[in-house]
């Protein structure tokens, strides 16, 4: 994994966390529930760049 993707999964799991907590405290899981989609939508793009660079190496 690249500096940059492994940065990438490093700041969507920093995200996760910060709205996991902002959840707790106002007891409003909107915004955990709303900030699944994105950041999962950021995983899949990273890890799908990653897999479709070893196919193409190949």
């Amino acid at each position: 994994m690249k500096k940059h993707q492994r940065r990438f999964v490093y700041i969507s799991i920093a995200a996760l966390a910060f709205f996991l907590v902002l959840s707790l405290v106002t007891q409003n899981w909107g915004f955990f529930l709303w900030s699944l989609l994105p950041v999962f939508m950021v995983l899949i793009t990273t890890f799908s760049t990653m897999i479709d660079k070893k196919n193409n190496e190949k």
